[in-house]
């Protein structure tokens, strides 16, 4: 009974062993193929493409391209006008006579006396007039002086403001203005004839005198009138 036994454990043991090893064995290929069987390169096949054109020989090309028919533009008719010929004249050089002779005319010359005929002139003479010299006096140029210009009548008037730089300086001085009053009392032209000292006083004496008003000059006129205008400081 024991001898059963034994013999029929040791056939177990046997059997599993085997299996054992059997699986083994093929998990040792699995991991084999799975790694090292990974890395070989795939064989590739090249494939090669033949294109081929394959025609129809009894097809034609056409062209499409419509042809374009050119009219040529009508040229304009111009009408012939036709010039009359113009008209030679004939002639019958055989009809013309070259030794015809041509009878001029008698002329009569007058005949005229020129026999000189000799008039006493004496009696036509006239004595000769003895002419005095004349005697060119010597006229002395009289010079004719300016006329006297009067001072002006001032009606309304406007005293002119001090120059700054006169001012400043302390300097005094005058302005003798000679002015063209018309007829409505007004002046039309102002002129500086005397100015001391020089540069200061004129540009505001003609600046002043511009808005007075005068004694107006006779209807359609214009007189000249003088002012002399004093600057003094206080």
């Amino acid at each position: 009974m024991l001898q059963s036994q034994q013999r029929s454990s040791k056939g177990y043991w046997l059997l599993a062993f085997t299996l054992a090893v059997l699986v083994n064995i093929s998990l040792a290929g699995l991991i084999y193929s799975l790694t090292i069987g990974s890395n070989k390169t795939p064989v590739q096949d090249s494939i090669s493409i033949n294109f081929r054109q394959f025609t129809d020989s009894s097809v034609e090309e056409q062209d499409l391209t419509p042809e374009l028919e050119v009219i040529p533009e009508p040229k304009p008719q111009q009408e012939m006008v036709t010039l009359p010929q113009p008209v030679q004249p004939s002639f019958d050089v055989s009809n013309i006579n070259l030794n015809s002779s041509i009878t001029l005319p008698v002329l009569s010359v007058p005949t005229f006396d020129v026999s000189p005929q000799l008039v006493d002139v004496t009696s036509h003479i006239q004595p000769q007039v003895e002419v005095a010299p004349v005697v060119v006096a010597n006229i002395e140029q009289a010079t004719v002086g300016e006329p006297k210009i009067g001072f002006a009548k001032v009606l309304r008037k406007t005293n002119p403001q001090y120059p700054y730089k006169a001012k400043r300086l302390k300097i005094e001085g005058y302005v003798l203005l000679h002015i063209l009053v018309n007829d409505d009392g007004r002046a039309e032209e102002i002129n500086i004839v005397e100015e001391k000292p020089r540069g200061y006083f004129g540009k505001v004496s003609r600046k002043s005198v511009r808005r007075w008003q005068f004694e107006k000059a006779p209807a359609g006129t214009a007189v000249w009138k003088k002012w002399r205008m004093v600057f003094e400081l206080n």
